[in-house]
């Protein structure tokens, strides 16, 4: 017997191996064999748990991440701090950079958000766009002025590379556009049909508030966007 051979001997003389279960075949009703390893699964389960909460109690991302999964908390802050970036169209035109205040002036209503805007634009007297994210890539934007939803723009669209798709926002009516050609058709305070090219490369969401007609822009998914529109205050 050479060495290896001895040790592995000895070794199997030091193992405490389990009895022999005894099997009892008769039919009468008894407790599952299985039920005692339940313990070691919850308790197994319970230091898991443990040890999740002491990383969410550490880092402020996991946190945020586990709110956003389990629906725990508002969609608003978790969702646009974890956003890609956006592939912005070849020309974007924001108007003109200015303060919050200027822009309400401007334009002549309070302007809603989804949080403390990275910056804020003014076209002209009636159209401001709140951008999230760098000025150059942004990860979101949110337009907004008088105007409405225009029902036309789910046939206008057919065959150009967009897809529109009526929704509703509060009760509001709405439209989630997504496709290969990027652009939008609304009817402005005037009641005219006007159309223009979207900034992102992405998602567009457009709904009524009031008078207001908002559009969100976006890498977003169809839920995500609606969630963040009913954030919107």
């Amino acid at each position: 017997m050479n060495e290896l051979e001895r040790r592995l001997h000895e070794l199997g003389g030091e193992i405490a191996w389990p009895a022999t279960p005894a099997f009892d075949l008769s039919f009468e009703p008894r407790r599952p064999a299985w039920t005692p390893r339940l313990r070691p699964l919850a308790l197994g389960f319970a230091i898991v748990l443990a040890a999740l909460a002491g990383v969410l109690a550490l880092s402020p991302g996991a946190r945020s991440a586990f709110l956003e999964i389990f629906h725990l908390k508002g969609a608003t802050v978790e969702l646009t701090e974890t956003l890609p970036e956006v592939e912005v169209q070849p020309v974007i035109d924001f108007g003109e950079r200015v303060s919050r205040a200027e822009a309400e002036r401007r334009v002549g209503f309070r302007l809603f958000d989804l949080g403390e805007p990275d910056a804020v634009f003014v076209r002209g007297t009636r159209i401001a766009t709140l951008v999230y994210g760098p000025v150059g890539k942004p990860r979101l934007t949110l337009t907004q002025l008088r105007g409405g939803v225009w029902d036309g723009f789910v046939k206008k669209a057919g065959g150009l590379g967009t897809t529109v798709e009526q929704v509703t926002v509060d009760g509001e009516q709405g439209l989630f556009v997504t496709g290969d050609q990027h652009f939008v058709m609304y009817r402005d305070e005037t009641g005219n049909i006007t159309d223009e090219l979207t900034y992102l490369a992405g998602t567009v969401l457009l709904w009524n508030r009031g008078d207001l007609l908002l559009r969100l822009e976006g890498d977003l998914t169809r839920t995500e966007a609606l969630a963040l529109a009913r954030d919107v205050e």
